[in-house]
């Protein structure tokens, strides 16, 4: 039996996909084991966080639970973050939009002009609309912020991923995957 070479050319051009598509599957399903799913009953919310971060539950009033990045070398000037911070709607604040202004606001009085606003759109968890915003501060300390917050019975539940702007990308993921698995009960 011969094969053309349309043939393995087809075969190849239609094999390079499946492989790539089973490839990211695998990824996608290693992933996923990776992450555990914290619960708190407290504040009627659940969230997925990475196993080999360390978790820190109700530090104090109002932060629900914070998970720290191990450090990759001792050397390393920040630990990136990411906190669950739950709190009463500012008596002057009834909308999403109130308080996303309000939050915009404060970000501007605490960074001044060095603050750039790189992303700011809304999200939805299940029914309930939600925002999504990346700051990034280079000067002087590379910080780069990434917050999402959804409001329900007069309570802010707010998202913050706080890191390193040149590392940023191991963990865009991980945020992507911790906002988007958060759910209320």
């Amino acid at each position: 039996m011969k094969f053309s070479l349309k043939k393995i050319i087809f075969m190849v051009l239609w094999s390079i996909p499946l492989i790539l598509v089973l490839i990211a599957l695998t990824y996608l399903l290693y992933l996923n084991t990776q992450f555990k799913v914290y619960q708190d009953d407290q504040y009627k919310f659940s969230i997925k966080y990475l196993k080999s971060w360390k978790m820190i539950v109700h530090p104090k009033p109002g932060v629900a639970v914070i998970f720290l990045r191990p450090k990759e070398t001792a050397l390393d000037p920040m630990q990136e973050s990411f906190n669950v911070t739950v709190a009463p709607l500012p008596k002057d604040v009834f909308t999403l939009e109130e308080f996303s202004n309000k939050i915009k606001g404060q970000m501007i009085s605490v960074f001044g002009s060095t603050v750039h606003f790189v992303e700011y759109r809304p999200l939805h968890w299940g029914w309930r609309r939600g925002i999504r915003m990346s700051i990034e501060a280079p000067k002087p300390d590379n910080l780069k912020m990434v917050n999402a917050w959804v409001l329900r019975d007069g309570q802010s539940y707010i998202m913050t991923f706080l890191g390193n702007i040149n590392k940023y990308t191991q963990d865009r993921l991980i945020v992507k995957i911790m906002i988007g698995s958060f759910r209320l009960q």
